[in-house]
């Protein structure tokens, strides 16, 4: 098995040591895993409402691992940017830095977190899913500095989670179109994410018509990943995800090495 979207205590909203992490991955049987830690930026000028790790300690830190459980488990460093407009420049500058893996997420519009359960974000559903997925297609043209989207259609989670009837509208679907065509253009992939399942949501991320969508416009590049931010979340879903794909038609799942992807045949 392969995860690669996992946290560690480099994040700020999970506590585990990321060796604890491999040596749970390694208990598992699991040949390969990939830290993607969150940087977060903020648009306020406030500094310290960034979520940002010391990189160079982070990068040190999982190479150290990397060695020492080289015969047992293949450990990888990525992270996962929380993008907004207005911060593009700054991810750029980041993504320069060595990671094998950068995962591109949308976890705030205009400074608000969407997954709040405060009333600041759009109750509406149908207003909010055209507010995040416009959002997401306008960083999606301009930012190229990433491998893979994660949880593209994460907001069905804040709504899920926040007891709001929600569905995948006409309108929405418009723009998630627009999305994967975008992506699939600069051969970028799409993350299945299985922490959905963990939230009481009826399908991974993405839901089924999204991936479907992806897949008939000609996508071929998948990553899996757990999303885990506890031990006991480690590789959660990951086989029947791979299952899943291929039902859907798919061959290959993909990881990535120095910002390459290498196929992994289902």
């Amino acid at each position: 098995m392969y995860d690669f979207h996992l946290h560690s205590n480099f994040s700020v909203d999970c506590k585990v040591p990321p060796e604890d992490m491999v040596k749970e991955a390694i208990k598992m049987g699991m040949k390969a895993i990939c830290f993607t830690d969150h940087i977060d930026l903020s648009l306020d000028q406030d500094k310290s409402k960034n979520v940002l790790f010391n990189i160079e300690d982070y990068i040190k830190e999982i190479n150290k691992l990397k060695y020492t459980y080289i015969n047992e488990i293949e450990v990888l460093k990525g992270v996962e940017f929380g993008l907004q407009l207005g911060l593009i420049d700054k991810y750029n500058e980041l993504s320069k830095n060595p990671f094998d893996f950068i995962l591109c997420s949308i976890h705030s519009i205009d400074g608000e977190r969407i997954f709040s359960r405060e009333k600041s974000f759009d109750k509406d559903y149908e207003a909010g899913q055209v507010r995040y997925y416009t959002e997401m297609l306008e960083v999606l043209k301009n930012f190229d500095s990433f491998d893979s989207l994660a949880h593209i259609d994460f907001i069905d989670r804040y709504y899920k989670y926040n007891d709001i009837e929600y569905k995948f509208t006409d309108a929405a679907k418009e723009i998630v179109y627009e999305i994967l065509k975008v992506i699939i253009d600069k051969e970028k992939a799409l993350e299945i994410n299985t922490a959905a399942l963990r939230f009481n949501m009826k399908s991974f991320h993405p839901q089924d018509d999204i991936l479907d969508m992806y897949k008939s416009l000609g996508g071929e590049l998948i990553t899996v990943g757990s999303d885990a931010h506890y031990k006991e979340d480690l590789a959660y879903g990951i086989k029947d995800a791979e299952k899943y794909l291929k039902e859907k038609g798919f061959k290959y799942l993909y990881i990535y090495k120095k910002r390459r992807p290498y196929p992994i045949h289902l």
